[in-house]
């Protein structure tokens, strides 16, 4: 479970910082994405946003399941620490999509492309919040 539980926890976040990087290449250099969820009226970007949001809310309840199934394994009273350096990278992915949502053709395509990038940086607070827990819990043991 030790093993399972860090790489499940390693993964969600890779897969974090992943999806925020993708769309952001995505929208600066304007590429063509297939969409996987998409909901008829929505334009490009709605479209790619409501597709990250599905996948970056995946992602953080997949941390906190694993946060629970770990509990059940290993109970222990700790205090545990965020490590903040990680969240710089989703901030400044954050902050690139909120700039690009200026240049957006309607006002409901700005606010779900700024809303999307505000759920992206809590969402991955606790993403990184799982994962750094997870391998509190489990450190590296000495051999």
């Amino acid at each position: 479970m030790k093993q399972f539980s860090k790489a499940l926890a390693v993964f969600i976040n890779l897969a974090n910082y992943a999806v925020g990087i993708a769309v952001t290449v995505i929208l600066l250099f304007k590429l063509d994405y297939l969409s996987v969820f998409f909901i008829n009226g929505m334009t490009s970007n709605e479209g790619l946003f409501f597709n990250m949001a599905i996948f970056i809310i995946a992602l953080a309840l997949i941390g906190i399941v694993l946060n629970m199934l770990v509990d059940e394994y290993d109970k222990k009273d700790m205090t545990f620490q965020f490590p903040l350096v990680f969240e710089i990278l989703p901030i400044i992915i954050s902050v690139i999509n909120i700039i690009y949502a200026f240049k957006g053709e309607t006002t409901r395509e700005k606010l779900i492309v700024i809303a999307v990038s505000l759920l992206y940086s809590a969402l991955s607070l606790v993403t990184i919040y799982c994962g750094s827990r997870v391998f509190q819990i489990y450190p590296k043991e000495n051999k």
